[in-house]
């Protein structure tokens, strides 16, 4: 079974093709101005040596939320901090975040599923297609979900690179009359054995005709061409879709909370 550890490199890295990183010895802050009212896309993580210390100190921890919140305050982006539910400190940390004027702002889900060899692809009668033109993936993005136009010039930038990274791919979902890319999808495979599923949208007026799940077929059969072990997703609880991927035979592998400097 794959580790948790693998599950947040993958996390990691797909956040690096969004994001620029500040690394210190206790934290990273991923950070992007232009994204700056997305928690998601501006997070910082403690690092596995406060996580799981046998010698937690809460006054230490209080004066790594500090100067978190000064740097985040340097980058222009909102100080939020991701915490996964299973490190032995969590807890621990946080209590001393919410003593910090820290709250919980959303919780999300990390699914995986297991990939299954000779996964067939359903005639569903809508095409899954890699493309290598940013432009008509980001349309479909924007429009999916709804993307401030201030996003639009640094979305555009940021697929540039991505485009040219070996580990990642860019899905679009075409039916049939219908020039314009219906939904889209993002793949991101590092480490080796793992598939990250991303961006996963369809555009509001094209919903429920099962472009997501043509999508999802897609994703599990370029898993499977990679010899990956595993596909993982996440989901924001407020957005309500856990249960549909769990219907699609994911699992929850673990939970997060995201908080939020409120002052």
């Amino acid at each position: 079974m794959i580790s948790r550890e693998s599950l947040l490199q993958n996390e990691a890295s797909f956040d690096r093709l969004f994001c620029d990183v500040l690394t210190r010895d206790k934290f990273s802050i991923f950070f992007n101005y232009y994204f700056s009212d997305d928690p998601i896309f501006n997070h910082a993580n403690f690092s596995g040596t406060i996580l799981e210390s046998l010698n937690y100190n809460s006054s230490q921890v209080q004066e790594i939320l500090k100067e978190i919140v000064n740097k985040t305050k340097d980058f222009e982006i909102p100080a939020s901090i991701y915490m996964e539910r299973f490190w032995k400190n969590a807890k621990n940390l946080e209590r001393d975040a919410i003593e910090c004027e820290f709250m919980i702002i959303e919780q999300m889900h990390i699914l995986t599923k297991e990939v299954r060899k000779s996964t067939e692809k359903p005639d569903s009668g809508i095409e899954v297609l890699v493309t290598r033109e940013p432009e008509l993936w980001n349309n479909a993005f924007i429009k999916s979900f709804q993307i401030p136009k201030v996003w639009v010039p640094e979305l555009r930038r940021r697929l540039g690179s991505a485009i040219n990274d070996p580990s990642t791919k860019l899905l679009i979902a075409k039916e049939k009359e219908r020039s314009e890319a219906s939904g889209c999808l993002l793949l991101h495979n590092t480490p080796r054995d793992c598939m990250g599923v991303y961006c996963v949208g369809t555009i509001q007026e094209r919903r429920s005709r099962g472009i997501a799940r043509a999508m999802m077929a897609e994703a599990e059969l370029e898993a499977e061409r990679k010899n990956c072990d595993i596909l993982l997703l996440q989901t924001v609880a407020s957005d309500g879709v856990t249960p549909m991927y769990l219907r699609m035979g994911y699992e929850i592998a673990f939970e997060r909370d995201v908080l939020q400097y409120t002052r």
